[in-house]
């Protein structure tokens, strides 16, 4: 792997490619290189302000009825997890290039929005990112040194941010990192498929996720495969992620589990998404067997 870059050079035209394509591919993310002007904050400055993490979770509470603290805990660092892993794994997937994300080095600029989801609109908590240091290291996806670099990046980035929501709420670490690998899991998914390299980040995502020792792995985490046949009875395969967190949705007034809620068995996990690739593909559930 390349030792870090300052990007004016020739690398320049490279990382505003990345950030162009990063910024289409995830407009409530944006993800950007400046300062840290008026309207945005650093990672390590928003969560040393116990008033912001309180305003947070309160933010959380506020969306379903029954969101005890550690709920609001868990929903905040899935927020969280989404708006990291939305800014630094597209440009990583994409183009091989890893941001300093050293808390101090990333600024935010936090804002509420309304989300379609399951057909009702939802307010959701959602940050644009700033990288305040103009250093990259340009790597290879799939390539061990790039892995290890991009895990070193993200465990210090998330270190700080854990351990104010722990000190908080007193949420298990082990829960909030958990909900910190399923984000970047599933980012990592969905910006291969974003990028033409499904297979090539499912491997760098696991070679980050399961390092031994890693405050990221866990047993529970990988991703599956399931095939149902479409109206034409060919094989339409498709792959998720099993989550190795739990977001707590469950336990809030009339909410359940996630399709692949950690907290499922795998039989009915995959029966119900089958039933859902089935509704997808618009085949008729009796008359196709999968």
């Amino acid at each position: 792997m390349k030792a870090a870059i300052d990007i004016p050079t020739s690398e320049k035209a490279m990382v505003r490619r990345a950030l162009d394509a990063q910024a289409a591919y995830m407009p409530d993310v944006r993800a950007d290189i400046g300062p840290a002007v008026t309207g945005w904050v650093t990672s390590d400055a928003f969560f040393s302000d116990d008033a912001a993490i309180r305003e947070f979770l309160a933010f959380e509470q506020s969306l379903n009825d029954g969101t005890d603290i550690k709920t609001a805990a868990a929903q905040m660092m899935s927020d969280y997890g989404y708006i990291l892993a939305g800014a630094a794994v597209p440009i990583f997937v994409g183009f091989g290039l890893i941001p300093d994300l050293s808390p101090s080095g990333v600024a935010l600029s936090f804002y509420t929005a309304q989300e379609p989801h399951d057909g009702e609109m939802h307010r959701v908590r959602r940050a644009h990112v700033r990288f305040l240091k103009r250093q990259f290291w340009q790597g290879q996806l799939g390539d061990t040194a790039a892995a290890e670099r991009f895990r070193a990046e993200i465990e210090r980035h998330f270190r700080p941010v854990i351990e104010a929501i722990h000190a908080r709420t007193r949420l298990s670490r082990s829960a909030l990192w958990r909900l910190a690998s399923d984000s970047i899991a599933g980012r990592f998914l969905d910006a291969g498929r974003r990028f033409g390299c499904v297979e090539v980040a499912k491997t760098a995502a696991m070679q980050i996720l399961k390092v031994p020792g890693s405050p990221l792995a866990n047993r529970q985490l990988h991703y599956f495969d399931l095939t149902v046949l479409d109206k034409n009875q060919q094989e339409f395969s498709y792959t998720f992620r099993q989550r190795g967190g739990c977001c707590r949705f469950y336990l809030v007034e009339g909410g359940e589990y996630c399709p692949t809620c950690v907290l499922k068995a795998a039989a009915e996990r995959d029966e119900e998404l089958r039933l859902a690739m089935r509704q997808h593909l618009g085949v008729a559930d009796e008359s196709v067997s999968g």
